[in-house]
């Protein structure tokens, strides 16, 4: 009986101790499978998102019914750009601290439907986070907006806390300038200044071998001089006095200010803030620069008023809910595609003219059936000159198929730019477009004493005398033979610039060579010595195209860069750890020449795979 007793409390101890193993097994299972949900919930969830934000874009792009008397409100929150860089879903979720950034086109589409629509009243614009941009494309908008005015009769109101001298530029068209009472009008002029880092490469005991043709061809001289030179100053001024110029006459005649004012007020700041107690928004209100002063929840009051709506504070309709696509059954088509930012070798993203992706844009437009003509719109400092050529290429496929190139030039269209541009048929810029700077520079730096000075030294085999020819960093001293080599390319290089521009634009060689020298002209200038053909926007292009195509209906397709979200997996996989292991370019030194060329603001990444390069350091944008 007792060993019965023994084998029941025996068993109903198993039995406790296999339902703790089984439900220790189903917990462990338990936080098993929620572990290995984690990643499922993230990708689920994300991929959720992404299709909100598709359907989400879909949609908007139908506008509702608008109502008489809207405004159309448009906000200039970043920098005015030719080409906004892509932004990935990354970029989306997870907001960097990048700037925002303007495409001029999307902003001019919007105010030219807003002319043929009865139900905008009025255009409304803040600019009060807004940065700046280029001389020519500030101007080539404030003119847009001035054209907006006098077919319509309609009015533009420019609302700030503050005003910088590039949204004033732009605020000068607008029939009434709005600013906040603390706010004010800063103007300042236009500038070009560069930090010299000679002095400091020579404490680091770092050569600078330079290599450049044209004595204007300035971009080097950072690192080579301890100021800038007499030539440099000498372009720089013409190039500013003609820009600035331009800019206060069209403030003034715009405001219907006396001739000279804007300038004795950039002279005589000091004393004119004095005469107004140091209240600048009175200043800029009593020197006549803004027509009144409120506070936001005024200028919110008088926005209700002025635009009154039951549903909302007040009637208005910004550009990305007003800007709709404009269906045409023409077949002729004008091909448009942009060359912005900075010219790079390779595959680049949006916002910067990646060789690869321009000259692929070229070709497609190439193998379009019903090309009639094609629009070239520059908008950048050069870079690259294998780069640039590779465009160039291209841009003769087209033109050996009797298809008109027609070059509207931006903000900037300089050395890389230019020479892309300079065998175009015809080609327009604004009177403050900076153009020219047709010259080559190239760079060495020999660090062969900083890494001694630091207990290194390079030894080794290589192949010739010429094994280092691409490394941009030295790290003993280069040879004459090497020397020579890279002379003879640069020089090479601005010969058949030269040649480009004389054959292009039909002039004698001495001629260019005699504007060349990597000296910057503004439109105005450019124009006098031949390097365009005329003073003119996007819109005299289009006009332009479609006069020498001999076409009367036509439609514009604009050959643009593919956005997509291969940048949101880069970025992820690094957040999570997965780098690439090795990629050719990605050693020490050449990202010891990248941290010198940032001091110049050329690019973060510049890649010319003989750096070799077609860029204008003056033209980098001031804002």
């Amino acid at each position: 009986m007792a060993q019965i007793i023994m084998v029941k409390k025996f068993s109903e101890n198993m039995d406790f101790f296999k339902k703790i193993i089984f439900y220790f097994i189903k917990f462990l299972k338990s936080i098993w499978i929620f572990i290995s949900y984690i990643p499922t919930f993230f990708i689920r969830t994300f991929t959720i998102l992404i299709i909100i934000f598709i359907i989400f874009g879909y949609f908007s792009k139908f506008t509702t019914n608008l109502k008489t008397g809207t405004a159309l409100f448009i906000q200039m929150d970043g920098v005015l750009v030719e080409q906004a860089k892509s932004k990935s879903s990354f970029d989306l979720f997870f907001e960097s601290g990048e700037q925002n950034e303007i495409e001029i086109n999307k902003i001019v589409n919007a105010i030219k439907l807003a002319e043929d629509d009865k139900n905008i009243e009025s255009i409304v614009i803040d600019f009060s986070n807004f940065i700046g941009g280029y001389p020519a494309d500030i101007i080539y908008l404030s003119e847009i907006l001035l054209k907006f005015k006098e077919n319509t009769k309609k009015s533009i109101i420019a609302i700030a806390d503050y005003y910088s001298q590039s949204s004033y530029i732009l605020a000068s068209t607008a029939d009434e300038i709005i600013a906040n009472r603390n706010g004010g009008v800063s103007i300042y002029g236009w500038s070009s200044k560069r930090v010299f880092i000679k002095n400091l490469l020579d404490k680091l005991k770092i050569e600078v071998i330079e290599f450049s043709k044209g004595e204007y061809k300035s971009a080097t001289e950072i690192f080579t001089r301890e100021s800038m030179s007499n030539e440099s100053k000498e372009a720089n001024e013409k190039l500013q006095s003609s820009i600035w110029k331009f800019t206060t006459n069209f403030i003034e005649e715009n405001r219907n200010l006396e001739t000279g004012k804007i300038n004795f007020y950039l002279e005589n700041i000091d004393i004119l803030a004095k005469d107004n107690n140091f209240d600048f928004a009175n200043l800029a209100l009593n020197y006549g620069l803004i027509d009144s002063l409120k506070t936001r929840s005024e200028i919110q009051k008088y926005l209700s008023d002025k635009f009154p709506d039951l549903k909302k504070d007040w009637r208005y309709i910004n550009i990305n809910e007003y800007l709709k696509t404009q269906p045409t059954n023409s077949e002729n088509i004008i091909g448009v595609i942009s060359v912005a930012g900075t010219i790079m070798d390779g595959n680049q993203p949006r916002g910067t003219a990646g060789g690869e992706n321009i000259s692929l844009l070229i070709k497609a437009a190439r193998e379009e059936k019903n090309l009639k003509a094609l629009i070239l719109r520059v908008n950048t400092p050069g870079g690259s000159a294998f780069a640039s050529e590779l465009i160039r290429e291209e841009l003769k496929e087209i033109k050996s198929l009797d298809i008109p190139i027609i070059v509207s030039m931006g903000g900037v269209a300089a050395s890389g730019g230019y020479w892309i541009a300079a065998e175009s048929d015809f080609i327009f810029a604004h009177e403050t477009t900076v153009t020219g700077s047709i010259g080559v520079a190239a760079l060495l730096f020999n660090a062969q004493e900083t890494i001694k000075k630091i207990g290194l030294n390079e030894d080794g085999i290589e192949k010739s005398p010429f094994s280092d020819f691409n490394s941009g960093v030295l790290l003993t001293n280069p040879s004459d033979r090497l020397i020579d080599l890279i002379q003879g390319s640069v020089d090479k290089l601005y010969d058949d610039f030269i040649y480009i521009v004389s054959n292009g634009r039909n002039l004698s060689p001495d001629k260019v060579n005699n504007i060349a020298r990597g000296r910057v002209w503004s439109g105005s200038d450019a124009l006098d010595k031949g390097l365009i053909d005329e003073i003119g926007s996007f819109d005299d292009a289009i006009n332009k195209a479609k006069d020498i195509a001999n076409i009367e209906d036509y439609r514009i397709k604009r050959f643009d860069q593919k956005k997509n979200d291969f940048t949101f997996l880069k970025k992820f996989f690094g957040l999570m750890g997965v780098q690439e292991k090795y990629s050719n370019n990605k050693n020490l030194f050449y990202n010891l020449k990248n941290d010198f060329l940032k001091t110049v603001k050329w690019s973060e990444n510049l890649n010319d795979p003989d750096n070799l390069y077609f860029l204008c350091d003056e033209c980098i944008v001031k804002y």
